[in-house]
């Protein structure tokens, strides 16, 4: 499968994602409290919505052979320097890997509310990345 086509395919499961996020979160901030079960779905399926994010990013660095990044944020800032995302974008891929980072790596330390506060504000960050990378395909990208 071509790059471009496999690159459509990674935002499609990050839409996946964030439609599935949609229908479990709770309308309010007291019912996610109160249900831990609802947390922990919520906090792994936001997780694979950034993990698609990164895999897309990658991709594009690889398929475009733009360098070997020696981290993640490398790649992030591959794609800003390139201009593919914008530096806001750029930068709020940064803040979702570290939020990202805090969900995987110190389950004991997450605070739940501030959770609640990132999947109800934070989520218009994927349709602007999606949109970016959606422009850079369609300049001719693969």
């Amino acid at each position: 499968m071509e790059a471009r086509k496999k690159i459509l395919c990674k935002l499609e499961e990050m839409n996946t994602y964030l439609n599935e996020l949609d229908e479990i979160l709770p309308d309010t901030k007291s019912k996610y409290l109160q249900n831990l079960i609802v947390r922990r779905a919520c906090e792994k399926t936001i997780e694979s919505a950034i993990e698609a994010v990164i895999s897309i990013i990658s991709m594009i660095v690889s398929s475009k052979n733009l360098g070997l990044p020696q981290s993640e944020d490398d790649l992030v800032n591959i794609l800003e320097k390139r201009k593919i995302l914008t530096k806001i974008t750029a930068e709020r891929i940064r803040e979702m890997k570290g939020f990202r980072n805090i969900l995987v790596h110190k389950y004991g330390e997450i605070n739940d509310k501030q959770v609640y506060e990132f999947l109800t504000s934070e989520m218009s960050d994927f349709s602007k990345f999606e949109k970016e990378i959606k422009i850079f395909l369609g300049k001719g990208n693969q």
